[in-house]
């Protein structure tokens, strides 16, 4: 771990960066006035932040074409493809320093993201309301983490699979976790004794599957993240570990949230951000959502690429839903992505292996057991020796080092129907013009 990722990982930097006293009041009060809103003043307030970050937006070389119009329907719909390599032109100035990041990278092309520091306590004090709505107070919880956090070498195989943030937070190893071990990560969360436990929806259920019966583990909060929860992992963690389960669905590029507390309804929270939903085939609908505040860019009427179960296109039903009165079925488009290795490891969090990757404007992957590993790149300006160094480098983080790695350099990646360019791929890339054949990595 480096010392900007040990840094990071510390209980003070944590309660400095996401919850400093003065920012992180004011994000709760914010959230809390806003919900408790009636229908007609929530719709009043939400023109007033419309009206307010249309007229910031203009001032950003981004929108130097945008219309005139204060009116949100007259601006066009903001496409990931028109962002990619501009997104620098979307950010707002400050004095404060900024949060560098990217998007998941899920749909096959990753997005620099920047955050201000109120917009990552406004995050946060989202987060800790959700928890605090299914019984748990996040700050002064004991905080377990399984999501995708590199704690140690993956062919390092003895205990332990965790690393401490101080007394409250516990960050455990999902690359490592299988049945042979899972003694030592039943244990270490027992010795813990987590309040909440933070994890995708993939890493919890490989825990589940590899728990035994008589574990006798309870964790009150379960919140997921990142990835589509199926019904049958949310039933099994309630029979299991008796949590109570925020399921959470939100973007890297802070502009739409919603959650789903306990199997009481899949709603889109109104003070996040505002929603526009699409028709888009039976039964769904598009995401088109607009920031509501500045938390680093400003994408306006931007089309998330992911779409919403409805159930029905009546333009009454769909407002409701875009403005959380009503609940939604789930979201599509969001299935959790993992590699599965035979000795029953899950490897997640993929969409890390194209992060700070310069060079490529896609990386999509293949899976084969006994065969291992194939990464097809689409290059772009700067593709060289440096690009395939960052993705070893990722890679070393994630697959033991007994799995081949090999990479096909293609024209670009393959599309769904939808067009989604999904990260790993049911099956080989076929396609005319390949750049040059597998090499070992």
């Amino acid at each position: 771990m480096s010392i900007i990722d040990t840094l990071k990982h510390t209980a003070l930097t944590d309660r400095l960066l996401r919850r400093p006293p003065g920012l992180y009041d004011y994000a709760r009060r914010t959230i809390a006035r806003v919900s408790a809103l009636a229908p007609d003043e929530l719709a009043t307030w939400r023109e007033t932040r419309l009206a307010a970050i249309l007229s910031r937006a203009h001032s950003l070389p981004g929108y130097a074409q945008a219309p005139a119009s204060t009116r949100l329907s007259d601006w066009p719909i903001l496409t990931k493809p028109q962002l990619i390599g501009r997104e620098k032109l979307f950010a707002t100035r400050g004095v404060l320093p900024r949060a560098a990041g990217a998007t998941g990278g899920t749909t096959g092309q990753p997005m620099q993201v920047t955050r201000t520091a109120a917009g990552v306590v406004f995050e946060q004090a989202t987060i800790d309301r959700l928890c605090r709505e299914a019984g748990a107070e996040c700050a002064l919880s004991r905080v377990a983490v399984l999501r995708g956090d590199s704690i140690k070498d993956p062919a390092d195989m003895s205990p332990p699979f965790w690393v401490d943030e101080g007394r409250r937070k516990r960050l455990f190893s999902a690359h490592h976790l299988n049945r042979e071990n899972i003694s030592a990560y039943v244990k270490a969360l027992h010795d813990f004794a987590p309040d909440i436990l933070f994890c995708y929806p993939s890493s919890l259920g490989a825990l589940l599957h590899a728990l035994p019966i008589d574990a006798g583990l309870h964790i009150p909060v379960i919140f997921v993240s990142s990835e589509t929860l199926s019904p049958a992992t949310a039933e099994l963690a309630r029979e299991m570990l008796g949590a109570r389960i925020v399921n959470y669905y939100g973007h890297a590029e802070r502009i739409v949230a919603a959650a789903d507390i306990d199997n009481q309804g899949c709603r889109f929270l109104s003070f996040y951000g505002h929603v526009e939903l699409i028709p888009d085939g039976e039964g769904l609908a598009r995401i088109i959502a607009t920031s509501l505040w500045d938390h680093g860019q400003i994408f306006i009427r931007y089309d998330t690429g992911d779409r919403v179960r409805v159930p029905s296109h009546d333009p009454d039903v769909l407002g409701q839903i875009a403005t959380g009165q009503q609940a939604f079925d789930g979201i599509d488009g969001r299935s959790s992505e993992y590699i599965d290795l035979p000795n029953g490891r899950r490897i997640i969090g993929l969409n890390h292996i194209q992060r700070g990757v310069r060079g490529a404007a896609s990386i999509q992957l293949h899976y084969v057991q006994d065969e291992g590993l194939t990464l097809y790149i689409a290059p772009t300006e700067g593709y060289g020796p440096a690009t395939i160094s960052a993705i070893k480098g990722n890679l070393s983080l994630k697959l033991p080092p007994e799995i081949p790695a090999r990479f096909v350099l293609v024209n670009g990646p393959v599309r769904e129907p939808n067009g989604k360019a999904p990260l790993l791929l049911r099956r080989p890339v076929i396609q005319n013009g390949q750049c040059q054949g597998p090499e070992l990595i």
